[in-house]
């Protein structure tokens, strides 16, 4: 799986954060995302069959990664964002494997719902985010390479289950900012917001901030549900820059 990209990009004075990413050889397929204010508004989603049944070539990968990328970016900057709306609407379940992003109209949302847009993250996730925990951590930001990348991770990983009431601690940090040093070091008084997002019901959210040791304290109660897809989205924001974590939450 190839390290996605995120960019936050400015239109008519508003900041729309694009992420694309991979979603591995198993389930391949490149997928950009629209946010605003860490609902989606527009996606593209591009499947890479070919890649594999012809012999994969990382490479090319990359590229196709790339030029999708600086492709919705540059359509978000030109103020097309209705367009990607409707792109989202046009593309079919049947041709990539998952289901479509309907637009979002946050306007019609009572306050507190989840609004199309948020019910839709989870079927663009599909929710299997078990992989994940062998990646704890990983951020959704071009790549821990870069000089002021953050990384989100959850101190200890635990099943998350329908109905239950959790308290996780989040460690939010960035590589070290002295010449020569390699190590992480924490990020104090950072923004961190946990939703729990799904099909079946309300959406809700609670916010946290970051200690000297870069730890937030989050806790939720967990909805109770039987049917349906649901998981926690934690995003973190500090200085601008943002990293994003999902955990699955298991049927009650």
């Amino acid at each position: 799986m190839i390290t996605g990209y995120n960019t936050d990009v400015e239109c008519d004075g508003i900041v729309y954060h694009i992420q694309t990413e991979d979603k591995g050889v198993e389930h391949p397929l490149i997928l950009s995302l629209v946010y605003l204010e860490g609902a989606i508004l527009a996606s593209k989603r591009s499947p890479y069959d070919d890649l594999v049944i012809g012999g994969f070539d990382e490479q090319i990968l990359t590229q196709r990664l790339q030029r999708q990328h600086k492709l919705i970016c540059a359509a978000v900057r030109a103020g097309r964002i209705d367009d990607l709306k409707r792109l989202s609407e046009r593309e079919s379940p049947l041709k990539t494997n998952t289901e479509p992003i309907p637009a979002a109209d946050e306007s019609q949302a009572p306050a507190g719902d989840s609004t199309p847009s948020e019910t839709a993250a989870i079927a663009v996730e599909q929710v299997d985010r078990e992989a994940e925990s062998s990646n704890a951590g990983e951020p959704l930001s071009p790549g821990a390479d870069e000089e002021d990348a953050l990384q989100v991770a959850l101190l200890e990983e635990r099943e998350l289950r329908g109905g239950a009431s959790v308290t996780l601690r989040v460690l939010v940090s960035r590589p070290g900012r002295s010449p020569g040093q390699s190590a992480r070091e924490p990020v104090s008084r950072a923004r961190v917001t946990l939703k729990t997002l799904g099909t079946n019901f309300r959406t809700e959210s609670t916010i946290s901030t970051t200690d000297d040791d870069g730890i937030a304290l989050l806790f939720a109660l967990l909805p109770k549900f039987t049917t349906g897809r649901a998981a926690i989205l934690i995003r973190v924001e500090v200085d601008g820059d943002v990293a994003e974590l999902r955990r699955i939450i298991l049927p009650a």
